[in-house]
């Protein structure tokens, strides 16, 4: 109970530090109708060090992103892309994670250097009279089930269900089904995530593994 109470007066305190920032961003996104110092506010409060650092960024995510409860933990160097993005209860964001246009379900636990693209069209190359980077690009969203675990290193591109594992280094470019073990790159379903049989006869890359 004690723990619990610390934990609410340390969000508390949080918040109302985070409050400015947060109400600058909301009135100029009302002008605007976009983001205009999200990324910048994301930046800067990646950077706070220790437990201070993570209630910190809770409390901006919780104010400015389109849903983010305070039980949440968003560890150092996490930045959030776009402020689109949706966050469950208990997620829990490693290190130098980045999260693009995303929802991210109930208990779902992201390993550090996690990347959560929008989606794998957002730069353009189809116009060859134009540069890569002067060409737009699309930006769907990704969505990451409840009960999940993304290993280090994974990027995601595609759609994970629920009670999902993902192998460190992999990089998922298609849907992944609920209930599955997958790994490697691109990221093969292995086998369900509550048993040992296998469903993909091929092997993962041997560099892929759990973690």
């Amino acid at each position: 109970m004690l723990k619990r109470i610390l934990k609410q007066l340390c969000s508390g305190i949080a918040i109302l530090l985070v409050a400015p920032f947060a109400l600058v961003e909301r009135l100029a996104r009302s002008l605007a109708s976009r983001d205009v110092f999200f990324q910048t506010h994301s930046e800067m409060l990646s950077i706070v060090p220790g437990k201070a650092g993570s209630f910190l960024r809770n409390a901006y995510l919780h104010l400015t992103l389109q849903r983010c409860p305070l039980e949440c933990f968003v560890s150092f160097g996490v930045m959030f892309m776009h402020s689109g993005a949706e966050v469950g209860q208990r997620v829990y964001v490693g290190a130098h994670c980045i999260v693009g246009l995303a929802n991210i379900g109930d208990d779902t636990m992201l390993a550090d250097h996690v990347y959560i693209l929008s989606g794998k069209r957002q730069h353009g190359i189809g116009d060859r009279a134009i540069r890569f980077q002067d060409q737009s690009g699309t930006f769907t969203r990704v969505h990451v089930g409840r009960n999940c675990w993304l290993g280090t290193n994974t990027t995601v591109m595609a759609d994970i269900g629920d009670d999902c594992v993902i192998g460190a280094g992999s990089v998922v470019t298609r849907p992944i089904p609920s209930g599955s073990v997958a790994a490697g790159n691109p990221a093969r379903v292995i086998r369900s995530t509550f048993s040992d049989s296998v469903s993909d006869p091929q092997p993962a890359r041997p560099s892929a593994s759990i973690d």
